[in-house]
C-alpha cells in the first residue's frame, strides 16, 4: 500500500491480509445501547481508530457487492486502512443481531476457511480485544429500539430535527418482544465470551453519558493505548433520543408487565391447587 497507510496493511497470495493494525478491538453490543455516543467519543481523542460498524452484515449481502470493492479481502483491507489511526490502532462495533453473518463472510475468504468464531477475528483482526457496551435499563433501550424502528430515526446529530415517518402508538407486545431480544441477544455475547474465555470491558451507556473523559481514560488504558495526560474530549455530536414520551412509556410498560405477571401466578397457584 502506499504511504499514506499509517498501519502499512498488505495483502498476500492466500488473499488474507499479510499486516493488520498494531492494536485492534471490538465494541460488542446490541442495539440502542449507546455505541453512537461511544464511538464519537472514542475518535474524538485521535488515539482509538475511526469505530464504526464496519462489518455490518444484512442477510444475503456481501460487503464487496455492498461498497463495489473488487474482493472481500479488499473491502476488509480498505476498512482497515481508512479507519485505523497513525499509532495503528483500529476499532470495529459489532452487533450480535449480525456478528454470526460476519463470521461466515470472514470465513468465505479462502486464508481464513479452517477458521472460525474467536479464532477466525484473531487471524483477521489481529488479536482484538473487547469491549461489551451494555445498558443497564433494558426497558429503555427496548422502548428506544422500538421508537426507532416506528421512526427510521436512529441517531440524530445536535440541530437536527428529522420527521418521524409514522406516529408513535404506545404497544405493550411490540416493547416486550423487544425486551426479549435484547435479553437473548445479551446472553449471546456473554456466552461468547464464556466459551472462549474472553475477559471484555464492560461499559454501561449510563456510565459513558455521566462522563465521557472518564470513559475514554478507561477504554484506552484497557486497550494499553497512551495517551496524554491532559487529554481532551471534545463534545459528541450525538444527540440523546430519550424524551418524556419514552419514559412515560416505561412506567406504562412496567405497570402493564407486573399486572400480567401477578395475574400469570394467581393462574399458576390456582394449577397448583
Amino acid at each position: 500500500m502506499s504511504g499514506s497507510n499509517p498501519a502499512g496493511l498488505q495483502i498476500d497470495r492466500r488473499g488474507t491480509l499479510r499486516e493488520k493494525p498494531v492494536i485492534s478491538y471490538i465494541i460488542a453490543s446490541v442495539q440502542r445501547s449507546g455505541t453512537h455516543l461511544l464511538c464519537s467519543i472514542l475518535r474524538s481523542t485521535g488515539v482509538a481508530g475511526s469505530p464504526a460498524e464496519h462489518f455490518l452484515s444484512k442477510p444475503g449481502e456481501t460487503w464487496e457487492g455492498r461498497c463495489g470493492a473488487p474482493s472481500r479481502v479488499a473491502y476488509v483491507e480498505r476498512v482497515l486502512q481508512q479507519n485505523t489511526t497513525a499509532n495503528g490502532v483500529f476499532g470495529a462495533v459489532v452487533m450480535w443481531s449480525y456478528f454470526e453473518r460476519m463470521l461466515q463472510l470472514l470465513q468465505e475468504i479462502p486464508g481464513y476457511k479452517n477458521l472460525n468464531g474467536a479464532q477466525l477475528l484473531t487471524a483477521a483482526l489481529h488479536q482484538p480485544r473487547y469491549v461489551w457496551m451494555r445498558r443497564r435499563n433494558q426497558v429503555e433501550q427496548a422502548i428506544s429500539w422500538a421508537i426507532a424502528c416506528e421512526t427510521g430515526i436512529w441517531a440524530r446529530q445536535k440541530g437536527d430535527r428529522p420527521q418521524p415517518r409514522a406516529r408513535l402508538r404506545f404497544d405493550f407486545k411490540v416493547i416486550d418482544e423487544w425486551c426479549n431480544r435484547i435479553a437473548a441477544h445479551e446472553a449471546g455475547w456473554a456466552n461468547y465470551f464464556r466459551e472462549n474465555q474472553i475477559e471484555p470491558l464492560v461499559l454501561f451507556y449510563e456510565d459513558v453519558v455521566a462522563s465521557h473523559h472518564a470513559v475514554a481514560k478507561r477504554v484506552l488504558e484497557f486497550l494499553g493505548v497512551p495517551f496524554a495526560r491532559n487529554l481532551r474530549i471534545a463534545r459528541p455530536p450525538i444527540e440523546k433520543q430519550a424524551t418524556q414520551l419514552s419514559e412515560e412509556w416505561a412506567i406504562t410498560y412496567l405497570k402493564l408487565k407486573r399486572q400480567k405477571n401477578g395475574k400469570l401466578a394467581r393462574i399458576l397457584r390456582r394449577i397448583r391447587i
